[in-house]
């Protein structure tokens, strides 16, 4: 067995201000109020390879973050990178990790901030795609049929079906608007884009190579330390410009799972609700209800005001209400601008 995992921890949500930057990345949420997402992540790899197989790609100042929250992961495969590149950059440098290790090597990428269940759903789906003869001469995404309309996700366009669940790749699509997104979730066309990838690393190489050269020559498969200046040189691109909307070697495997990107506070908060582990309740009165409080020990008193989420992080508070979860990007940004 050949295949790997690599799990990509390295960013920092600005939609959870205040909890936020190295220190509060997002994978460090609990959504079901026990486990971080980053340990989901690693559930999701054990399901389909061993656990000595499994790769953290991280940078230097959430480290300690990840070994402190992944006591089972081999040091050695804590991969660290020079700087944040984004994630064709940070996939490139575990891929030359592995390389190294194993010419022949199989990658399954998995990002660290995402749900997917159940995760034997996952290992099924590779199985499948690895069965394929062709296997080794493609890029695999995954792709999840929409259960409602989502303006949040990421789509993925599928058309003609090799064999079952393997499907080609017409296009994709971000985050779209509300009613095209209503039009996605029902027109059998589209999927939800899961953000995983799998391939052998051969062909992986040789896409690399072809769309991004400059990725190519700096991080090739090779013995020795990477050359951190020519690494924070790298242009911070996205796996997904650089290569997947490029490539004409790219597949799509369908994924039956419940699929959730966490991807603001008020997703977080419907799972929480979901499985019956809600944040504390605030103070409510003169008609306010369903107020809740995340962070601190402070008691928090709402007036006249209904399903509003407070959070506390130190000095920082954010008052949100409840449906309002895109717009705390903008906070961000400009508190950020502020104090910058």
């Amino acid at each position: 067995m050949n295949l790997y995992a690599v799990i990509l921890a390295g960013g920092a949500s600005s939609r959870f201000w205040p909890l936020s930057g190295d220190e509060h990345p997002k994978y460090l949420l609990k959504p079901d109020g026990k486990r971080t997402l980053l340990e989901h992540a690693f559930e999701r790899a054990k399901a389909c390879t061993s656990p000595d197989r499994i790769l953290v790609v991280t940078n230097p100042a959430q480290v300690r973050r990840v070994a402190e929250t992944l006591p089972d992961l081999l040091a050695e495969n804590l991969c660290i990178e020079p700087a944040r590149r984004d994630t064709a950059a940070a996939i490139a440098l575990s891929c030359r990790v592995l390389a190294s290790r194993d010419p022949n090597a199989q990658v399954l990428v998995l990002p660290a901030d995402q749900i997917i269940e159940p995760v034997s759903a996952l290992a099924e789906a590779v199985r499948k795609a690895r069965e394929q003869k062709d296997f080794g001469e493609y890029l695999h995404v995954f792709g999840i049929k929409p259960r409602r309309a989502e303006a949040g996700y990421g789509y993925i366009k599928a058309d003609q079906c090799f064999s079952p669940g393997l499907c080609r790749v017409v296009g994709f699509r971000e985050k779209p608007d509300a009613a095209t997104a209503q039009r996605y979730a029902s027109d059998g066309l589209h999927y939800w884009n899961a953000g995983c990838l799998l391939f052998a690393i051969s062909a992986f190489e040789r896409e690399l190579a072809s769309h991004m050269p400059s990725h190519s020559r700096r991080l090739h498969p090779a013995e020795g330390e990477v050359d951190q200046a020519a690494y924070k040189d790298l242009e911070a691109v996205s796996i997904d410009y650089g290569v997947l909307e490029k490539t004409k070697a790219l597949r799509m495997i369908q994924l039956e799972a419940e699929f959730d990107d966490i991807g603001t506070w008020d997703a977080l908060l419907a799972r929480l609700e979901k499985l019956g582990v809600p944040p504390r309740a605030a103070f409510s009165v003169a008609g306010g209800s369903g107020n809740l409080v995340i962070g601190g020990g402070e008691l928090v008193g709402v007036a006249g005001l209904s399903d509003v989420l407070v959070v506390i992080e130190g000095k920082k508070v954010l008052v949100l209400k409840r449906g309002s979860g895109q717009a705390v990007k903008e906070i961000a940004r400009v508190v950020g601008e502020t104090t910058a």
